[in-house]
């Protein structure tokens, strides 16, 4: 049931703030996105929509989930026809990361888990906790981590992914002390290796290198600068080949010409585009940008 409440990437968002919205220091950044997309593609994995040997990821079934954020990603998969492997796929997605931060917002909102009040993200009630569904009262995902960690019972593949996604990202701390996690490393280890699918994805995520993002000087050109951030991105996520860049930010296309203008309105090459609503806006990454950047 927990599943077809919550997806995967909804509840890593929820493991990285606090009772008070208050988002955890490592994922303040585009190491959210990086995170996200591995969450999107385990999640897919786990719904048996993909399936993946240690390089590639290739479609299992194609049938909709009935989830907008996890059904969007599963067409440009069936679309890309087999031919990507995990970590172009992982670094696509991130270069998505504000889009995917918003939809998930507006989904936890709409499942009043959370709210919004000034632009910040908090929790709907006064403490860590999900509305009832169907009467039935749901265990929140930080506080069954924990007990799954600290007891005896063999997990489930939801939870298995989960803790492969934080074992694998450096992102344990969230959930945890630095007490705890030295005394049950060899139970969180285990856990995390349980998913050969959660491996292969988990094993190229955790070479990525999670560093803090440096801001871009403003001082430059609109071509300088997005050139820069670009750059940047290809660097950040792997990309070693442009025909892998959304078209909003390779050179050549339209968009592209687009993606100027608005880097000239704006000042800044840090700016995200939301594909659904065909809309830009600047990336804004510790506060819900209200209506999409407006």
């Amino acid at each position: 049931m927990t599943h077809n409440f919550l997806n995967i990437p909804e509840e890593i968002y929820l493991l990285s703030i606090d009772e008070n919205g208050n988002q955890h220091h490592s994922l303040k950044n585009e190491n959210f996105d990086l995170v996200i997309s591995a969450a999107l593609l385990m999640d897919l994995a786990l719904l048996h929509r993909i399936d993946s040997d240690q390089t590639y990821i290739f479609t299992d079934k194609t049938e909709q989930i009935g989830d907008a954020l996890l059904d969007g990603v599963l067409d440009e998969i069936i679309e890309y026809n087999n031919n990507r492997r995990i970590e172009n796929w992982i670094s696509y997605l991130s270069i998505h990361g504000q889009f995917f931060r918003d939809e998930i917002i507006t989904s936890l909102v709409r499942k009043s888990v959370l709210k919004i009040e000034n632009e910040k993200v908090l929790w709907f009630f006064s403490k860590r906790k999900y509305p009832r569904i169907d009467d039935t009262e749901l265990e929140e995902v930080q506080s069954r981590i924990r007990n799954l960690i600290f007891g005896n019972e063999i997990p489930d593949e939801r939870d298995i992914v989960i803790v492969s996604i934080l074992y694998n990202s450096n992102l344990l701390a969230t959930v945890f002390s630095e007490e705890e996690i030295s005394k049950y490393d060899t139970r969180i280890a285990q856990i995390a290796k349980m998913d050969f699918i959660g491996q292969a994805i988990g094993s190229v995520l955790k070479e990525y290198n999670l560093s803090i993002f440096e801001s871009l000087t403003k001082s430059k050109s609109a071509e300088e600068m997005l050139d820069e951030h670009v750059q940047t991105l290809k660097k950040k996520f792997r990309v070693t080949n442009d025909d892998n860049l959304p078209t909003w930010i390779r050179k050549g296309t339209k968009q592209y010409e687009e993606t100027l203008k608005y880097v000239r309105e704006v000042g800044t090459a840090e700016i995200t585009f939301n594909p659904r609503l065909k809309k830009y806006s600047k990336i804004n990454y510790g506060y819900y940008q209200t209506a999409f950047g407006e």
